[in-house]
């Protein structure tokens, strides 16, 4: 690391080059191989790299332990994803399920730091959530990103990956880079088992293709598992595509996942209005049998 605020990492910009501690607080980067063309990264002074993400670095600073700057890479299109994060935040505001920004500088977009991270990795370290706790964040989801198409967009890249969980257990949407904003095509695609079979649907994204990505979310919420999870992702496709998803027949919420998968849903506030019902009648039946 040099001592101007700045990182050097492999030209692919894809975690390839690593953030090792050194056990006094301090990071160096391992080396690219030979002939690897690297760049810099002007990050916060003093700040050290938590994780990469395809077009940024996030860092952490000792005196702001709640929070972490969301730097892009110098690369071109990275710029370009960043650019259009910022002003996916500035338009959308504050949303009780949307990650909250600090503030946006010269080095990146200051973001409050959720305690347990992404769902997904929540899921992997084991933590728990009643069925109730599920529903409601199923029903969050499908809330925030209705209020997300609201104003005009979409976010192009939902799943477990893109959603946190803070102190209070809450979820909260997150990562915009590259998404789509008024009718401009996105420069990111839903992972596999996320993204629509047909492409069409899903490099926009169109709506329909956003509600197919909230279904896969949903059920990934519910069961704590991605759809076909160990699957090669170019085989996931190709299931996809012969219309053969994960069987939700005994899954909580499954006739929704179907529905969002099949197309049935004209928008995410429908998709969160049935699962407000289910919430309720869940939470009847638990407060019938508190052993549930």
């Amino acid at each position: 690391m040099t001592t101007e605020g700045s990182n050097n990492m492999t030209a692919e910009g894809s975690g390839s080059t690593t953030a090792k501690s050194s056990g006094s607080g301090s990071y160096t980067l391992t080396g690219p191989p030979p002939g690897v063309k690297t760049y810099f990264i002007k990050h916060p002074p003093n700040s050290n790299p938590v994780t990469y993400t395809n077009f940024s670095c996030l860092y952490e600073l000792d005196e702001r332990p709640n929070q972490l700057c969301k730097v892009p890479t110098p690369l071109s299109y990275s710029q370009k994803a960043h650019a259009i994060e910022r002003r996916i935040y500035q338009r959308l505001g504050e949303h009780p399920n949307l990650v909250k920004v600090i503030k946006m500088d010269e080095y990146g977009i200051w973001l409050e730091r959720a305690l347990h991270g992404c769902l997904r990795q929540y899921h992997m370290d084991g933590g728990e959530a009643t069925p109730l706790e599920r529903l409601q964040w199923c029903e969050d989801v499908a809330r925030v990103l209705d209020f997300i198409h609201g104003k005009n967009v979409r976010h192009a890249d939902l799943s477990g990956r893109n959603l946190l969980v803070d102190a209070e257990k809450r979820i909260l949407l997150c990562d915009f880079s590259g998404s789509f904003i008024d009718d401009v095509e996105a420069m990111i695609r839903p992972e596999a088992g996320f993204r629509h079979p047909d492409g069409a649907e899903h490099s926009l994204p169109t709506m329909r293709g956003e509600i197919h990505a909230l279904g896969s979310t949903i059920y990934e919420i519910i069961t704590g598992e991605e759809p076909h999870k160990g699957v090669d992702p170019e085989a996931i496709d190709e299931l996809l595509t012969k219309g053969e998803y994960p069987d939700v027949t005994d899954v909580l919420l499954g006739e929704i996942i179907r529905r969002c998968w099949d197309g049935d849903f004209d928008s995410a506030l429908d998709v969160a209005k049935e699962i407000g019902r289910h919430r309720k009648i869940q939470g009847q039946i638990e407060d019938c049998h508190p052993g549930f």
